[in-house]
Order: structure tokens, then sequence, then C-alpha cells
């Protein structure tokens, strides 16, 4: 789509709008009392911005960058990683307890993120060098063609 569509924000806004006509719809079946829709609470009020602009909006924009800089494989790799770092947090915020499948769970996935990332960066390189070499063969190819030509006097 970002390559169809030029405005990547304006389809992050677009995909944030299209998921709140999808709440709008399914909210009623799962929350059927009116009086937990109230925002009359300040606290309800602020929870709700902070996760529309926070959560949502300024997430799917860092996304998009993300993707256009470095492809969608980068962005995928680090959904993961959200994993690792709610563990880590929860233990240093909220005292949890960190338990061994937790530590070794976390290993395992910042070693495959790196993997994969390595893997990828190697496969770029090799990308690359193979197209720096073809273009410098074209020319090598265009300047013995150029230079097999007969040249005509007047």
């Amino acid at each position: 789509m970002s390559k169809a569509f030029a405005a990547p924000y304006t389809s992050s806004a677009l995909m944030c709008f299209m998921a709140s006509i999808e709440c709008f719809i399914i909210g009623p079946f799962e929350e059927q009392h009116i009086k937990e829709w109230s925002l009359a609470s300040n606290i309800r009020l602020i929870a709700s911005i902070y996760s529309g602009v926070i959560g949502s909006a300024l997430a799917f924009c860092l996304m998009t960058w993300c993707i256009q800089k470095r492809g969608p494989l980068y962005v995928s790799m680090f959904s993961p990683l959200m994993l690792v770092i709610v563990a880590v947090a929860s233990w240093a915020l909220l005292d949890e307890k960190i338990y061994a499948g937790n530590a070794v769970g976390s290993a395992l996935i910042v070693v495959g993120l790196y993997a994969v990332l390595w893997g990828k960066n190697k496969e770029i390189d090799q990308l690359t060098s193979i197209d720096e070499m073809s273009i410098e063969e074209d020319m090598e190819s265009a300047y013995k063609v150029e230079m097999e030509l007969p040249v005509y006097s007047k």
C-alpha cells in the first residue's frame, strides 16, 4: 500500500479510523451496559485519549516510518521483543518474579531476532555487491562495444 498510496501517515490515520469503526460495532456486544461507556471520569477520558494517540496513532506512524526505511521484516521481527520488554518492565516496576521459563524464552527471542536481522543484513550486502558487479560489467561491455564501432568521417 505504501508504494501505491504515497501518503503513509494518511493511510495510518485511515487504518486507525477503520479500527475505531470496528470497535464501535463490536463493543456493544462485549459490554451491554451503557453506563460503562461513559467518559465522565477524568481518568477514563485521559486513558482513552492516551490509548488512541500514543497506543495507536504514534505506533502506526513509527511502524510506517520503519517499513519505509528498512522494510517490513524489521517491523515484524521487533514484535516478539515486546514480550521481553514487558517481562523486564513487570519485574522492575511491578516487582513480579521472573521464572526460568521467562528468562530462557526471552533469551531465545532475542537470539532469534538478531539471527534473522544478521541474515537479512548479509542478504542485502550480497545483493548489493551483485548489483554493483553487474553495473561494472555492463559499463565494461558498453565501453567495448563503443570502441569496436567504426568511426565515420565526412
